[in-house]
């Protein structure tokens, strides 16, 4: 009588199979969530450009630049003073930069809106941050040179800070200013 071979896979060739699907499905999730960073670090830096135009629009008409503001809050670009677009208040911040009348001056010379809307969330959603940053700023330790920045940070409770992937992504593409791993970005407008 012939002996009958079962044909079938041994378990060593089903945990080698398991293996390597295992490690290609882990190099393509890697490079899908590079791109989602690269993605998002596009976005943010495409958010800088119409901020930019906006603070070059509102420097013509005023002289001066918008004081710096809260997260998450307009400095002027959309309507005349700064206010924060969730809640609706609004408040006069101090403003070392500005002329003493500056309040005055935006009433009389305002010519916006210069942008559309304040941009709601960044793209890991958290906030923005308007700052101009003086001679000798430091942001948690890290030097940030004088100028206009849109801070890319977490919300009002510091979650949804920017990722170390996108932050390094961030930081190799010259994207962020102040160079640092910290969860937030600082992206230069205009320098001072």
């Amino acid at each position: 009588m012939k002996s009958m071979k079962k044909r079938g896979f041994t378990l060593i060739e089903l945990l080698v199979v398991i293996a390597i699907i295992g490690l290609l499905s882990s190099i393509v999730f890697a490079s899908l969530s590079s791109a989602r960073e690269k993605g998002r670090a596009a976005a943010a830096a495409s958010t800088s450009s119409e901020l930019k135009k906006a603070v070059i629009l509102y420097y013509d008409d005023m002289g001066f630049y918008p004081p710096d503001v809260w997260r998450g809050w307009d400095p002027g670009f959309t309507e005349a003073m700064p206010y924060n677009p969730e809640t609706g208040a609004s408040t006069i911040p101090a403003c070392g930069h500005c002329p003493s009348n500056w309040t005055t001056l935006v009433q009389a010379k305002w010519k916006g809106p210069y942008m559309s809307a304040w941009p709601k969330d960044t793209p890991w959603g958290g906030k923005y941050d308007y700052n101009h940053w003086p001679v000798g700023a430091t942001r948690y330790g890290c030097n940030v040179d004088p100028g206009i920045y849109i801070g890319v940070q977490g919300d009002y409770s510091n979650n949804n800070i920017i990722s170390l992937r996108g932050e390094e992504y961030m930081i190799d593409h010259s994207i962020e200013g102040e160079k640092c791993l910290n969860g937030e970005s600082q992206i230069p407008l205009l320098s001072l």
